[in-house]
C-alpha cells in the first residue's frame, strides 16, 4: 500500500460513519504495515468496546515491530486491559523493556506486577532485581526471582526455607540445575514438608546419611528407579559409603537393584543373602534369581542355586530357581 493510501486508511479510523471505521480496520489489518499502529492509539479511549479491543489487537500485532516506546501509552493508561496488554507484551521485544517494566511494577494490578517482575528478571540487571524480589510479598514473584539468571547460590539456599511450598520447590530445582549440594538438615526439612525427594537424590547419595535411608526405605516406582540410577552413577564398589549404609540398614531392594549386572565374590554372596532374606518381598527375590539366568553356565551360580532350591518352600521362588537349575543342567552343570 502506498504511503498516501495508508494515511488515508488511518484517517478513516476517525470517520463519523462506524461502517467506514470498521472497513478501515479490516484493510489495515489485512495490509499488515506496523506504522498503522499510530492510528489505533486513539481507539483505546473509544466508547465502543469493539474498537477498544481492536486497538489492543493492533498493539499485540505491531508494537514489537515499532519499538518499546509504543508500550508507554498502554502502560500508563487508566484502562486495566490496556496496562495488562503492555505487561503481556514485555517479553516480545528484542530491546530492553526495563523502563516500561518499572512503570508496571508499581501497578495496583497483580497481573501487571508479575509480568513486569518477569521482564526485569530477564533484563540486564537481573541480579539486582533477583535480590530485591527475594522478600517480595507475592510468592509468585519470589519464585520467579529464585529461578532467574540473576539468582545467587545464597539466594537459592535461602529460598529453600521459604514459607511458600512452590517457592521451595522452585529453589530445590534451581539448586539441582546449578549442580549445588544440599545439607542433611535442609533435606530433612524439605522431606518433612512433603517435597519430592527425587531432586535430592544426588546430595543424599553424596552425603550417605539419614536422608538416604529415609528415601531408600520409602522408595518405589520412579523414585526407586531414579535412586538406583544415582547410586550407579556415584558408586562402583560395595565399599562405597552410600552402599555400605544401605547394606547396614538392610534396604536390600535398593542394594539388589544396584548390584544388577555386577559380579564379584562379595557381591554374589550378598545377592544370595538377599534372595534368602524373608523380609524382602517374594517378587523382588524371584526377580534376583531370574536375573541370574544369563549366568547359568557358571559353576558357582549353579551350586548356590541348588543349595537354595533344596531349602526353599515358597512356590514363586522355587519356580524361578528351578528355571535357573534347568538352564544350568542343559549346559552340563
Amino acid at each position: 500500500m502506498a504511503r498516501g493510501g495508508l494515511d488515508s486508511e488511518i484517517a478513516r479510523l476517525k470517520h463519523k460513519d462506524v461502517r467506514q471505521r470498521r472497513r478501515a480496520i479490516r484493510v489495515l489489518f489485512d495490509t499488515d504495515i506496523p506504522r498503522a499502529l499510530e492510528g489505533f492509539v486513539p481507539l483505546l479511549n473509544d466508547r465502543d468496546t469493539w474498537f477498544r479491543s481492536k486497538a489492543l489487537e493492533a498493539h499485540r500485532k505491531w508494537a514489537p515491530k515499532q519499538g518499546v516506546e509504543s508500550l508507554r501509552i498502554l502502560a500508563t493508561h487508566s484502562w486495566l486491559d490496556s496496562r495488562r496488554c503492555a505487561a503481556n507484551l514485555l517479553g516480545d521485544f528484542s530491546e530492553d523493556t526495563t523502563e516500561i517494566a518499572l512503570l508496571l511494577i508499581e501497578d495496583e494490578d497483580l497481573t501487571c506486577v508479575r509480568k513486569a517482575a518477569e521482564a526485569l528478571l530477564k533484563g540486564k540487571e537481573a541480579a539486582k532485581y533477583s535480590e530485591a524480589f527475594q522478600t517480595h510479598t507475592d510468592s509468585a514473584i519470589r519464585r520467579f526471582a529464585v529461578l532467574s539468571k540473576g539468582a545467587t547460590t545464597e539466594h537459592r539456599a535461602a529460598a529453600l526455607h521459604d514459607e511458600n511450598q512452590s517457592v521451595c520447590e522452585a529453589a530445590l530445582q534451581a539448586v539441582v540445575d546449578n549442580g549445588e549440594s544440599l545439607s542433611e538438615d535442609t533435606m530433612k526439612e524439605l522431606l518433612m514438608r512433603g517435597l519430592n525427594s527425587t531432586p535430592m537424590l544426588t546430595s543424599a547419595v553424596e552425603n550417605a546419611g539419614d536422608v538416604l535411608i529415609n528415601i531408600a526405605e520409602k522408595a518405589s516406582g520412579q523414585t526407586l528407579k531414579a535412586l538406583v540410577k544415582e547410586l550407579r552413577s556415584q558408586c562402583d564398589s560395595l565399599e562405597d559409603d552410600a552402599v555400605q549404609l544401605l547394606i547396614k540398614h538392610e534396604t536390600y531392594v535398593v542394594v539388589g537393584r544396584w548390584m544388577q549386572g555386577k559380579k564379584s565374590k562379595e557381591i554374589d554372596a550378598l545377592r544370595w543373602k538377599i534372595i534368602a532374606d524373608e523380609s524382602v518381598s517374594v517378587i523382588e527375590r524371584a526377580r534376583f534369581i531370574e536375573r541370574l539366568i544369563g549366568r547359568c553356565g557358571e559353576v558357582e551360580i549353579a551350586e548356590e542355586n541348588r543349595r537354595f532350591l533344596a531349602e526353599c518352600n515358597e512356590e514363586l521362588l522355587r519356580i524361578s530357581a528351578e528355571n535357573l537349575s534347568t538352564a544350568s543342567t542343559e549346559l552340563g552343570l
